[in-house]
This record gives C-alpha cells, structure tokens and sequence, in this order.
C-alpha cells in the first residue's frame, strides 16, 4: 500500500440526520442553496438523484416502505394507531431519518501536486458510488454529490438504511443500527471500497492508497474540504442539425413579423394615398394639413424601405442556412451507407449483448469493428464510448454506453451510460430499460425527417421572401 489517505466517513451524533431541519440542512450544502464566495455551484455534479434532495429521500420511502406501511394500517383496528405518512412519522421520533457518507481519496497536499487532474476523479467516485450499491443494498441511496469546490475533491452521498422482518409495527422500517453494524463499516467502507479506490488511484495517478488505520472501523464525524473544475464537451452531428432547425424557425419568425408589419406599412400608404389625393382636389383644406399628411406618407415610406432592408437580411440569412442543409443533406447521405451496421449496433446495445467485433486470432476486425474503430472516443483505460454513432433517450436526459473494451478492440462489452451533455456517468441497471428502439435519437431515418423538414420550411420563406420583394418594387414605384 502506499500514502493516498481514503476516508469514508459516516453522519453520527452532531452530525445524525434525525429531523427534517437537519436534512434540509444537509441538502442545503450539498447542492449549495446558499451563496458564498467560498464555493461554486458550477463545481458540484449530481451523480445521482436530483437536485431535490429532499424529494429524493421521501421518493426512497414511498418506495421501500408504502407497501408495509398499507399492510400495517389495515391491521389497526384504532385510527389513531394508523400511520398516514412514515416519512413525517419517522421524522418526529428523533432517530436517523436518513443516513450521510461522505467518501475522501487524498487529502489537501496530495490534491496540491495534481490540481490539474481534479476533474477526472468524478468518474472514480461514480465508480465508488455503484460498488457501494451493490455491497450494501439495505443502504438504499437517494442523492449523490461529488464536489470539485473544495481543496480535496470527496463525495457526499444521502440514503435511507432499510431493514424488515419486523414483528412489531412495521415489517419493513428504517434502521441505521441494523444496516450499519461495525463488520459493516469495518468490510465494506473501510476494506471494500479502500481497494476499488486504489484501483482508482493507480488508474489515474500510479499511485496507491495507504492502509486502512486501527480503530476507524465506527462511525466518523462529518468532515468538509475545497476545490476545482471540469472540462466542457463535444459538438455532434445531431446538434448541428437541431441548431439548423433553430435557425430555419427563427428565420421563419422573423419572416412573420416583418410581412405583418409590411401589410400595416402598407395598409396605412393606401390610406394616406387616398387622404392626399382628397386634399389635392378640396381647395378650401387648409395647406397644412395637406403639408403634415404628405410628411408622415414620407415616413411611412422610409419605415417601409428599412422593413424591407430587414426583410432583405433575413432572406440572405435563409439562404445561407439553405447552403447549410445542402451540406447536411450530403452528409447525410453518405452516412446512409452505415445504416446496418448501426442498426446492428443498437440492436447489440439494446439486448445488452457483447459485441464480437472481430477475430483477434486472425487481427481482422469485422464491419461494425471498423466503424466502431472510426467513431471510438477513450473516456480512461479500459473504458470506450461512441455518442456520435447513437444515442438514447431516457429520463436522464440523452445517454450513450460506456463499454469496457476487451481483447485490444476486437470485443466490446457494456459497462453503463453516460450523458452526452453533461458527462454523469448511470449504471446500467438505472437506464437500461429505457434504452429501446423507440428511444434513439440521431438515426438516420430522424435525420432525413429533419432535413425534409427544414427544406420545406426554406423554400417557404424563400417563396415567401421573392413575393415581399416583388410588391415592395411595386409600392416604391407608387
């Protein structure tokens, strides 16, 4: 073992969440609800649940705890026995209604010589977080924090402690003492999950955690520490697409306003036309009234030619994007030869499949090897994804898998997901039954719905545009 200390440290006395006040608390800093010049809200990521930590915690109750809560109200044969929400019930008793853990790797001097690097262990921590969920299930967790604000990058995580087989009330209840018990602490946060952190550490620096210290097998206080930054993302294929569509609609609104306010223009000419030529053939108006009507006719007609300035930009802002789709439709077309073998893809991804990508006895890749060769993008060592190929999408906003590549490239399996917005990484137990058919987002089909689309609309405004132009030269001659 080596010097990188790992701390794992467990929400106890001061520090117990035992009402709803000191969850709030607890929400409050995690998500910073607050502002302070010491800490950034740009530097936390979510890695799990919302940004409601609250409705988070009272989302794992409603699910760990409404069926034995229904079971044990049926059997109370008084009202006043009978428990309306467990969540407020808990909350009133003064007990752990809910349990923080808050995960360390390297303390403020280590962080000092790879403040460059603070970035990347996001990543480690999300891998923590899913190792600890499947090591302790009765932990049921609700929201995770890492922050990147603070001197030492460390995870907070927010969950419920569950246990059953109750005889008396609940069969089902929250129990911190249950779930935590010291073999607990001492195998899983302090032996565990030390050893996924080293894996951690060594991936990503060469280096090694420290040995675990006697005597901190229990319940620690909470401690807090600061921070960094992380990096932004790339530009694909679909935005480009849906940036086009912007432009085309924008285009098209802008159309809108100034033909309407060139039918007005245009309204209102007609009507100072005819109150001219009345004021020529009335001898006894006054000609001052005939001088103001000729004014303000001069300034409708200026107020006209600007509109059709205007009008004139816009149209050369639709042809420019009508340039655009041209090249996009190219693209497009080219991209069509894949379209099986994407479809291949997708369908591996959607069973959840290995993907042989070749035989690596032989060094000859197959045709869904090669395209994954061209599109592969290394997230660490290891560890692949290819969001310009397809992508799903799911309540987590869209999402592409990560694949732990094996056999130097020549097999893929899948690991997880990760949004292609915002880089959090899901485990593939919390996404994969969305990722279907129905849910792709970027396949060529959409793409050539897109395009004809947009050119409709292009060749609207165009049309639009040359009959605007065509009445302006008619009214200019007026």
């Amino acid at each position: 073992m080596g010097n990188i200390s790992y701390t794992a440290h467990v929400s106890n006395k001061k520090s117990a969440i035992t009402s709803k006040s000191k969850l709030a608390g607890v929400a409050k800093h995690n998500l910073r609800k607050y502002k302070s010049s010491d800490y950034s809200k740009d530097n936390i990521f979510i890695v799990y649940g919302t940004s409601n930590l609250i409705d988070d915690v009272k989302t794992v109750y409603h699910k760990e705890f409404d069926e034995a809560l229904e079971e044990y109200n049926k059997k109370q044969t008084r009202l006043d026995r009978r428990i309306e929400d467990y969540f407020e019930h808990v909350a009133g008793k003064e007990q752990d209604m809910a349990v923080e853990i808050i995960i360390q790797i390297g303390d403020r001097e280590f962080w000092k010589q790879y403040d460059d690097m603070k970035s990347y262990i996001k990543l480690s921590y999300e891998i923590i977080l899913g190792e600890f969920i499947k090591r302790l299930p009765g932990f049921v967790v609700a929201n995770a924090v890492v922050h990147l604000d603070e001197d030492s990058p460390h995870m907070h995580i927010v969950g419920v402690p569950v246990a059953d087989g109750y005889k008396k009330g609940l069969s089902k209840q929250v129990s911190k003492r249950k779930v935590f018990t010291k073999e607990v602490l001492s195998r899983v946060l302090q032996d565990e999950l030390r050893e996924v952190a080293n894996k951690e550490v060594n991936d990503w620096f060469g280096e090694q955690i420290k040995e675990k210290s006697k005597g901190r097998n229990h319940d620690l206080s909470v401690a807090e520490y600061k921070v960094a930054q992380e990096t932004k993302h790339l530009t694909q294929l679909q935005k480009q697409v849906e940036e086009s569509d912007r432009a085309v609609k924008a285009n098209k609104a802008i159309e809108k306003e100034y033909t309407d306010k060139k039918e007005k223009l245009e309204s209102d000419i007609s009507c100072l036309e005819s109150m001219r030529r009345i004021t020529k053939s009335l001898s006894e108006m006054d000609g001052r009234e005939s001088k103001h009507i000729s004014k303000e006719l001069d300034e409708k007609k200026s107020e006209l030619q600007s509109v059709n300035e205007e009008l004139a930009s816009a149209i050369e802002k639709a042809e420019d994007a009508a340039k655009l789709l041209g090249r996009i439709k190219n693209f497009v077309s080219s991209f069509r030869l894949f379209a099986p073998t994407i479809e291949e893809y997708a369908n591996q991804v959607e069973s959840d499949r290995t993907i042989e990508a070749g035989n690596s006895f032989r060094g000859i890749l197959n045709e869904l090897g090669k395209l994954l060769e061209a599109f592969k993008e290394l997230i660490k060592e290891g560890l692949c994804w290819f969001p310009r190929l397809m992508r799903w999408k799911t309540s987590k906003g869209e999402v592409a898998p990560v694949f732990l590549e094996k056999s130097d490239g020549y097999s893929y399996s899948l690991y997880g997901y990760m949004n292609v917005d915002t880089k959090e990484y899901y485990y593939k137990e919390s996404v994969q039954w969305e990722i279907t058919a129905g849910n792709r987002t970027g396949t060529v089909e959409q793409m050539d719905v897109n395009v004809e689309v947009m050119a409709r609309d292009l060749q609207e405004i165009l049309r639009i545009g040359a009959e605007q132009k065509r009445l302006g030269k008619v009214y200019e001659r007026r």
